[in-house]
């Protein structure tokens, strides 16, 4: 009986060191840049197979924050945006299986999308820049990626290649990360790891209450999307024709849009 015990023990104790939980925020300021959006609260899950990442999820935000429109100014000169909180049953998420080589993503837009694709490779630019966050000593990365260029702060403190989003590959964990033209910002609030906290490291989550498609790859994605703005092209030609004192504007896909440039 005491040798069932502690091999129960021993075995809890390997799994709690294997699990680690980071806590981030993320603005989104996709059109106006310099980190004005909204501030979504976003945590990622891990262990030694794979992680999980997750924001813009209603739950891990207060009601009063989803209703509240963020005024933000366009400096091209375009006039104020009037940005809401994009949020959704089961928020914007990304799966990273490091042993499958496979990724796992899933986002709210109209309606939800899911995609599959090998793991992106990153070719990362480690320089000799360092910075404490919290109580960790970090080392400076910069990356392109689809078309925006990323500069992330990682600790090998924490061994493992995770990061925010998409954003893997390095040897250590991305605490802070953003593009150049701060489109999309990641900040560093807490993490625990080892951890005993709940969550589990999940595979992507369905959604029961958004109307959804389904990518098989990122090329799928991306046509689909410069598919339907061209449609919005078609239409705002015949309501020109229809209005022709009114400027219709047709947004680009890199201001919708965090893989697009």
């Amino acid at each position: 009986m005491k040798k069932t015990l502690i091999i129960i023990l021993f075995c809890n104790i390997i799994y709690s060191q294997s699990k680690g939980i980071i806590f981030y925020g993320f603005i989104e300021s996709l059109g106006s840049g310099n980190a004005k959006g909204q501030d979504y609260s976003a945590y990622m899950t891990f262990n030694k197979e794979q992680s999980y990442y997750v924001t813009a999820k209603d739950s891990l935000e207060k009601a009063d924050r989803i209703n509240n429109e963020k005024v933000v100014e366009n400096e091209n000169g375009g006039g104020n945006f009037y940005l809401g909180m994009k949020v959704s049953s089961q928020g914007d998420q990304v799966v990273n299986n490091i042993n499958k080589k496979t990724m796992w993503s899933g986002f709210l837009h109209r309606k939800y999308f899911y995609m599959k694709e090998v793991t992106p490779k990153f070719i990362w630019k480690i320089t000799n820049e360092k910075k404490d966050i919290g109580k960790f000593k970090c080392k400076k990365a910069t990356t392109s990626f689809r078309g925006r260029n990323y500069i992330a702060w990682f600790t090998t403190e924490i061994g493992v290649p995770y990061g925010p989003w998409k954003l893997q590959g390095l040897p250590g964990l991305i605490l802070e990360a953003y593009d150049t033209n701060k489109s999309v910002y990641w900040y560093f609030k807490s993490v625990e790891y080892p951890t005993k906290n709940k969550e589990n490291v999940n595979f992507i989550r369905k959604s029961k209450k958004e109307k959804s498609i389904t990518f098989s790859d990122y090329d799928g994605y991306k046509k689909f999307m410069s598919d339907e703005e061209k449609k919005v092209e078609e239409k705002n030609i015949l309501m020109k024709k229809e209005y022709p004192d009114i400027v219709f504007l047709v947004p680009k896909l890199e201001d919708m849009f965090i893989e697009f440039k």
